[in-house]
């Protein structure tokens, strides 16, 4: 008896050692969990010299979505329950993020991110799809749906960049005044900015699962300067409005109203140049919805999908 009584202070007492001890283990337990909580799976591909990791999980027709800069494709776990009902999500790490290889010519350009992407659909045999894509991979998608539009079911994207007539945001006018990029964090109090600076409502993260994430960061931060860079120079690509200007296939554009890394005003540039889309702007919140708002960012978009309007 005295040992059935001590049993639940010693799993506690271990379960604390292990995460005190072991975050990296934890978190990668954490990760394993909350892909199973979303239907997902990870698995790996390999085209044209290229290894693809990828989760994917649901049926229906295909929806493939794109993390943005930074990111990676567990951006898109928290989201995935409310879209894996009507969907199979494909959800890859871009060239250069997450656990895909890096880019064997060094050229991580929005146009060429986009023709890795028609490599990665080819060798999944997918030709007709959803897209969808964040921040760097709202350009992306919207470069890859301007060059294939046949191949296009509906396009989403969410606070896209690439958007030359939005107004500055406040991360141009910190870059323009020469102050670090608060998106490539160096230590845990960079990290802390960064979560300040991407959401309205800053997650709770324990610190040492904290630690975890900036160790990655530190460890990409070369490559990241490197990506961020090559962003800031351009491609040969027409900005978004432009690519995108009368685009024949249905588009739903979501942005949060504090975002501080592209500015809202960017939505409306783009609704008025794509007569086929929808807006909607959600209140208190910021660069990533599909994190911050998931079930109400998830909602719109299946409405939008099937015709319908949700109630909020």
């Amino acid at each position: 008896m005295k040992k059935l009584l001590l049993l639940p202070p010693l799993i506690i007492v271990f379960l604390a050692g292990v995460y005190l001890f072991f975050p990296a283990f934890t978190f990668g337990l954490l990760v394993k969990a909350e892909r199973g909580m979303s239907g997902l799976e990870q698995h790996s591909i390999e085209a044209d010299g290229l290894r693809f990791e990828y989760l994917q999980g649901g049926e229906g027709e295909p929806l493939v979505v794109l993390h943005g800069f930074g990111g990676n494709k567990d951006n898109w776990t928290r989201i995935a329950p409310y879209l894996t009902a009507r969907f199979r999500v494909i959800v890859p790490d871009l060239t250069g993020f997450g656990e895909s290889s890096r880019a064997v010519d060094n050229d991580y350009r929005i146009a060429r991110q986009a023709e890795r992407l028609s490599v990665f659909l080819r060798a999944l045999g997918i030709d007709s799809f959803h897209l969808g894509g964040s921040s760097m991979g709202g350009y992306i998608a919207g470069d890859y749906a301007a060059k294939h539009p046949e191949q296009i079911l509906s396009l989403w994207l969410i606070s896209p960049s690439g958007v030359a007539a939005a107004k500055p945001s406040e991360l141009a006018q910190l870059l323009a005044a020469g102050k670090p990029n608060p998106l490539i964090p160096e230590t845990v109090e960079d990290y802390d900015r960064l979560l300040d600076f991407v959401f309205t409502d800053q997650p709770f993260i324990p610190e040492a699962i904290k630690a975890v994430f900036v160790d990655e960061a530190i460890g990409y931060q070369a490559l990241h300067d490197e990506i961020y860079t090559q962003l800031e120079e351009g491609d040969a690509i027409p900005p978004l409005e432009v690519l995108l200007q009368g685009f024949p296939k249905p588009v739903f554009i979501l942005w949060g109203a504090n975002d501080r890394v592209l500015h809202v005003s960017g939505a409306e540039v783009l609704a008025e140049a794509i007569p086929d889309s929808q807006l909607q702007v959600l209140d208190n919140t910021g660069h990533l919805p599909m994190l911050e708002r998931a079930k109400l960012s998830a909602e719109y978009f299946l409405g939008f999908v099937d015709g319908r309007t949700p109630t909020h």
